[in-house]
């Protein structure tokens, strides 16, 4: 019995099929001994932060001004939440919460690839190669980070795509987009060439009509949402305009040393993971140019169709790469490339053989997972914590806390920056300095002199540019992983010296 897609049921159906259970109970077991304490960086908290200022009620991109898509502000939310319904701590919530996306983008992983190859040992394969990317693992317990629901999102949409639901693929795209503006320059050009691979000549426009209409779908709804809360200006200001104008990004062609040591620090070993696995892409997207070999494997058109997505990412990697994380939208393309490598295998060997060779990387693939899990399981969170107890701990909960690219104090304690600017970087102190009263110079005397924040949470490389403003009001009382500590001098000798005695007890 077969399905319109061409797969036989009993493969595509997935309550026939206990593998996708399997693939997300594995990955819940690696997810759950790496734990939780990870480094709670600039990045991953400031959308904690946006997560709650939204549960609280403040629309995405009004209680802080970031460049993402509003689903990287409204996402967390469901952790803190759910955390709070709990009587649990936020951070340990959303973590939580975007640990099981996570599961579920293994599962989904699978699911991809076993209905690309028609195969559940591909399927095996393609879930079991994701999960041994570093990436995936670190930001699937060390979240929240928008990246992680992107990813599962843009594995839905390559599965709709492949299974010819288009609607939903369009749906599933600007869903990822909405989350993180990057993924579309690889998740729309995928849909795209996977729509031109796999529908006849006379269907094409139809299809990629449902395309536009489901793409349309969340667009509409989100507009309709920051109207209804009075804020669409801050959602076309934060998702578009600062992209639009105020952007400063470095390139691949302008650092290519700088981003390959970025590589290696997000990916590890698992780095040649990712690069064997495009490079198997490539290589089946060459021997689809042959019509017998395509006629022999048809999945090889489809496999091309992502491999020229790949091509239209790397694009724009040159003209916009940040860090190893920017390379996350390719993963589910890496991983269909051991996928399809085990797919060709069972077509050319017996199947004993082929099998066994998928075993054998199964293996390969997990154990590496698992050795990265138990031997590089972070606890700096601990730490952070701890700095944070011992500082605002001393002064109460009735203390203001100002961050300066620091938002790690404000998450871990609850408590809300006097401005919504917080991040300068690639640009945004640019947009700053065009809209305060005052410009960026302004904007710092009104912080430091108008707010008089108790403490000042500075992140190191804001430092230069803030020093002057501080040394005339606060001193510093310590440090912290992440961040530096200053304190108001009006606060007092004694208070201080206290401050200081706790930011040293804290940190020893």
């Amino acid at each position: 019995m077969r399905r319109r897609g061409g797969a036989p049921l009993a493969v595509r159906v997935g309550h026939l099929d206990p593998l996708p259970w399997v693939a997300g109970a594995v990955a819940l077991a690696v997810f759950v001994l790496h734990r939780w304490d990870g480094f709670l960086t600039r990045d991953l908290a400031l959308y904690s932060y946006a997560g709650q200022q939204v549960a609280n009620g403040v629309p995405p991109y009004d209680g802080v001004l970031n460049r993402a898509g509003p689903l990287a502000h409204l996402l967390p939310a469901v952790g803190v939440l759910a955390a709070r319904a709990a009587g649990v701590d936020e951070l340990l919530g959303m973590r939580v919460f975007y640990m099981l996306l996570t599961v579920v983008a293994i599962a989904v992983a699978y699911l991809l690839g076993r209905d690309f190859f028609v195969s559940r040992a591909a399927g095996l394969v393609t879930a079991a190669t994701l999960l041994s990317f570093h990436a995936v693992v670190l930001y699937a317990t060390g979240g929240p980070r928008e990246k992680t629901p992107m990813l599962l999102l843009i594995l839905g949409a390559l599965w709709a795509a492949k299974d010819r639901r288009w609607f939903t693929a369009g749906v599933l795209v600007s869903l990822a987009t909405l989350t993180l503006q990057i993924a579309f320059f690889f998740a729309f050009p995928a849909v795209l060439f996977l729509l031109l691979a796999l529908v006849p000549r006379g269907a094409r426009l139809a299809a990629t009509v449902r395309v536009a209409v489901g793409g349309l779908v969340p667009v509409l709804v989100c507009i309709g949402y920051f109207l209804a809360v009075g804020a669409l200006g801050s959602f076309f200001n934060g998702f578009l305009l600062l992209n639009a104008s105020y952007q400063e990004a470095d390139t691949l062609l302008s650092g290519p040393g700088q981003a390959w040591e970025s590589m290696k620090h997000g990916y590890g070993r698992s780095l040649w993971f990712l690069l064997t696995g495009l490079a198997l892409t490539a290589g089946f997207a060459v021997a689809a140019a042959r019509r017998e070999h395509r006629q022999r494997s048809p999945w090889l058109g489809p496999v091309a169709a992502l491999a020229l997505a790949v091509v239209v990412d790397l694009l724009w990697n040159l003209r916009d790469f940040d860090s190893w994380a920017d390379a996350i939208p390719v993963l589910p393309v890496a991983a269909l490339g051991f996928g399809a490598a085990a797919k060709a295998l069972q077509e050319r060997l017996p199947s004993r053989v082929a099998l066994g060779a998928s075993a054998a990387w199964l293996a390969v693939a997990l154990v590496s997972v698992f050795v990265y899990t138990v031997t590089e399981r972070p606890d700096v969170l601990v730490e952070q914590r701890r700095s944070v107890q011992a500082v605002l701990g001393t002064l109460g909960p009735e203390a203001t806390v100002l961050s300066v690219e620091a938002p790690q104090a404000l998450v871990l304690t609850g408590r809300s920056n006097p401005t919504r600017f917080q991040m300068f970087t690639g640009g945004m102190w640019r947009y700053v300095d065009d809209t305060w009263p005052g410009g960026i110079e302004g904007f710092r005397e009104s912080m430091l002199e108008e707010e008089r924040p108790a403490v000042v949470a500075i992140n190191p490389d804001r430092l230069d540019s803030w020093q002057e403003g501080l040394d005339r009001s606060y001193v510093r009382i310590g440090r912290a992983p992440g961040w530096r500590w200053y304190a108001r001098r009006t606060l007092g000798p004694d208070v201080i010296v206290d401050l200081k005695e706790a930011a040293a007890a804290a940190e020893s």
